[in-house]
């Protein structure tokens, strides 16, 4: 959120639309990212919880520019925070999967 701050507009309602958005963004990632085996029901329920924050967008117009929202200035800046967050812990994960393969990997 500090970062966001300082990097971003000085727009209080803007910086909370870009890091909020990023922030949805990140758990619904890192939520993907920890899963092994996808099942319909996780697959349904990370779309359901994308759709409920788009709806959210929609309903709390006091809470959103929904102006700002259409623009690219705002995608690419939820992207960068978003990409700064991952980015890291994908490298993190891809890593440590190469230096310590699961078991069933191994016994090919």
């Amino acid at each position: 959120m500090y970062g966001a701050l300082i990097l971003f507009d000085a727009d209080f309602i803007h910086v909370v639309s870009i890091t909020f958005t990023s922030v949805l963004l990140t758990e619904l990632l890192m939520v993907a990212l920890t899963i092994r085996t996808w099942h319909f029901v996780m697959i349904i329920s990370e779309l359901a919880s994308l759709a409920i924050y788009i709806v959210a967008l929609v309903v709390f117009k006091s809470f959103f520019d929904q102006a700002f929202l259409l623009t690219w200035n705002f995608v690419w800046k939820v992207f960068a925070i978003t990409a700064v967050s991952c980015i890291p812990l994908v490298v993190l994960k891809c890593i440590r999967l190469k230096l310590r393969p699961p078991i069933y990997s191994k016994l090919r």
